[in-house]
C-alpha cells in the first residue's frame, strides 16, 4: 500500500486539496477517514463536496448526531460519522453496505471502527493536529488512479 502526506497550514489550504482531489473521484468510492476530534475530517468533507458541486456553503457539518448526510453534486456525497457507534449491529442497522454500492462517494468518519466492512479498494485518509492551523493529512490507498493523482498533488 502506497502513502502520501499532504501538509496543510489552513483550513482553507485542506478545503482546496480536497476540492481538487473530488475530481478524480468516481461512484462508489469509499474514503476511509481516521483521526482524532479536530484534525480536519469534516473540513477536508467541506472541500471535497465543494468539489463536487455542491454550494451551501454553511450546510455541510459533522453528521455525528444523525449518522449520516447526503449532499448532491456531480455526484452523491454520502457522509457518515460512526463517532456513536458500539457494535457491527450499529453498522448493519444503518445501511452503511447499500450506500457503499448505490453509485455515490462513501465518505466514513471513523472509519476504524468498521474495517472489516469497508471495500478493498477504499482510500485510507489519516488526520493529524500538528498545530493550531497546521495539519497532516496522509492517504493509504492501492487504487492506481488515486495514486497518480496523489503523486502529482502532494509530490
Amino acid at each position: 500500500m502506497k502513502t502520501f502526506k499532504f501538509i496543510s497550514k489552513s483550513e482553507e489550504e485542506t478545503k482546496g486539496f480536497a476540492s481538487k482531489f473530488a475530481r478524480v473521484l468516481r461512484p462508489n468510492d469509499c474514503l476511509a477517514l481516521v483521526g482524532e476530534f479536530g484534525s480536519g475530517k469534516t473540513t477536508f468533507v467541506k472541500g471535497l463536496v465543494r468539489g463536487f458541486g455542491f454550494r451551501k456553503k454553511n450546510y455541510v457539518c459533522s453528521p455525528s448526531f444523525v449518522l449520516l448526510k447526503i449532499y448532491r453534486g456531480r455526484l452523491p456525497v454520502y457522509h457518515f460519522d460512526l463517532y456513536r457507534l458500539n457494535s457491527p449491529k450499529d453498522v448493519e442497522g444503518i445501511g452503511l453496505t447499500e450506500f457503499l454500492e448505490a453509485g455515490g462517494v462513501s465518505v466514513i468518519e471513523g472509519a476504524d471502527k468498521i474495517k472489516n466492512f469497508l471495500p478493498s479498494e477504499h482510500l485510507k485518509i489519516k488526520f493529524s493536529i500538528l498545530g493550531p492551523r497546521k495539519r497532516s493529512v496522509v492517504f493509504f490507498t492501492t487504487t492506481l488512479r488515486l495514486k497518480r493523482f496523489l503523486k502529482r498533488m502532494v509530490a
